[in-house]
């Protein structure tokens, strides 16, 4: 066993913030918040280390920290009975069956689980409740143990398992992540696992690392078809904080400059470098299964088709579908998609959701598992010093579309690329919710405001905003603001 100590056993479930808004999934779940991969370009454990040194804490990683199954039992047992006060949200996509997204933060199939116990008795309890999973994973003990194959092939729900790839052969594992299974033995055990009508896999290409992710594209592409994948995710590799901060990853750094542009803090992929991958992927990916959907330039919408989460959902049976929320600004962004080439003035009355044509839950509060993620888009570890309760309606449109600022607009509509506030004296108010318009890029030059350098998504700069006056007679898209539109035909 690799882990000598652990500790006191805790609850790790949490709404997964404004990510709700991009894939529909309003669960997350950690079996482990510790892991024993120690794969060289893993980010998750100087986040964890971060998080305990808050606290005063250094990490050890002979420390497994694990979720209490005990407890988690009885959080399902009162929430299925909509017993749950404290955590309305939550309560509410239980006992809708939505997705739970398992696996953020450490490899829930680790080799101490034969020990723990912990992944196993887990999906046995989610299994009996029968709660949908999206799995990351690199397999881990399924690669070599019939019981945990076992736990994904007579699981009483929908999965779908996300199988963590930097390359489609052995090569790169051997260097990069060779404390987990092979890539070859993964991709053998996940075309056994796509026999089962309730599996389906994608590929989460995370990180996509130039000079090894990148070298064959049409053959990566190939061998996932080729074994049963149906969807892939691009994900952006982010060479920052300390673990990066070594000899081995400077080297990587100079070898690859030309694939790597600097942000403050580190290097990430040129947008242009993911792009030509994509398509390159893509154009075999497409030919071998037209229904093939590459995903994960999110933060370009318009550049391509946008979907939800890390796969095109839109192409999986209707049993799936049920466990992704009506609410998702997917098909705001599919309708604005439709006349990319036009500016338009975008009106929460207009191609918002309506009260009556969605699901929601009743109400929202602040700090549901401990954390304020659902008031909070940066990200998952804070605690509001407030407890709000917020009826749900009122919380869709605040966290989509008007942020939580009277005078200033800061929902994650405003943070996408192309996408401005309205001002004149101040901002502007249709029915009292803030005013957006959309400009494709040939109109930038009617950002005001103090521009600073494009990061990652946008201009940054201070309060950038469109003048009422240059786009109060733009087109205004409209949709009907139920579900009718929320997957492609």
């Amino acid at each position: 066993m690799y882990y000598k100590y652990y500790k006191q056993r805790q609850i790790q479930m949490w709404a997964p913030a404004t990510k709700i808004l991009h894939n529909g999934i309003p669960l997350k779940l950690d079996f482990f918040n510790s892991c024993t991969l120690r794969c060289l370009y893993c980010f998750s454990r100087e986040f964890r280390a971060a998080n305990l040194a808050k606290d005063g804490i250094k990490m050890n990683p002979l420390i497994a920290t694990m979720m209490d199954i005990k407890h988690l039992a009885k959080f399902f047992e009162m929430a299925s009975k909509g017993k749950d006060y404290k955590n309305p949200f939550m309560n509410w996509a239980i006992r809708n069956k939505y997705f739970i997204e398992v696996g953020t933060m450490g490899e829930i199939f680790q080799y101490d689980d034969k020990f723990f116990r912990t992944t196993y008795e887990g999906f046995r309890l989610l299994s009996d409740f029968e709660m949908p999973l999206f799995i990351n994973t690199k397999l881990g003990l399924v690669c070599k143990d019939e019981e945990y194959f076992k736990l994904l092939s007579e699981y009483k729900a929908p999965i779908i398992i996300c199988l963590s790839l930097i390359d489609y052969k052995d090569e790169a594992w051997k260097k990069y992540e060779v404390f987990s299974p092979s890539i070859t033995k993964r991709l053998e055990v996940i075309k056994e696992l796509n026999k089962f009508s309730h599996i389906k896999t994608i590929a989460y290409i995370s990180p996509m690392m130039p000079g090894i992710t990148d070298r064959n594209p049409e053959e990566f592409a190939r061998v996932l078809v080729e074994n049963g994948i149906i969807s892939a995710h691009v994900r952006d590799f982010y060479l920052q904080g300390n673990t990066f901060n070594n000899a081995f990853w400077k080297k990587y750094i100079k070898e690859n400059k030309d694939s790597l542009e600097s942000f403050p803090g580190g290097y990430h992929v040129k947008y242009e470098v993911k792009k030509r991958f994509v398509e390159r992927f893509s154009s075999v990916a497409l030919k071998l299964n037209p229904n093939f959907g590459v995903v994960g330039m999110k933060k370009s919408w318009f550049d391509m088709m946008p979907y939800h989460g890390k796969m095109n959902y839109d192409i999986l049976p209707s049993f799936f579908k049920k466990g992704i929320v009506d609410f998702t600004l997917i098909p705001i962004l599919r309708k604005i998609r439709e006349k990319k080439d036009r500016p338009q003035l975008l009106e929460w009355d207009n191609i918002g959701y309506k009260k009556d044509k969605i699901k929601l839950p009743e109400r929202v509060l602040s700090n549901e598992g401990k954390l304020n993620s659902l008031m909070e888009d940066l990200c998952n570890c804070n605690t509001s010093d407030l407890n709000y309760e917020i009826e749900g309606y009122d919380w869709i449109k605040g966290v989509m579309w008007n942020g939580w600022d009277d005078d200033k607009p800061g929902g994650i509509i405003s943070k996408i690329k192309n996408i401005y506030p309205v001002k004149l004296s101040n901002y502007i108010l249709c029915n009292d919710d803030f005013l957006y318009v959309y400009l494709p890029d040939k109109y930038q030059y009617l950002v005001r405001g103090e521009k600073g350098q494009t990061f990652f998504s946008k201009p940054t700069g201070k309060d950038l905003y469109v003048d009422y006056n240059d786009v109060k007679d733009f087109y205004i898209p409209k949709r009907k603001g139920g579900v009718e539109d929320k997957w492609l035909n």
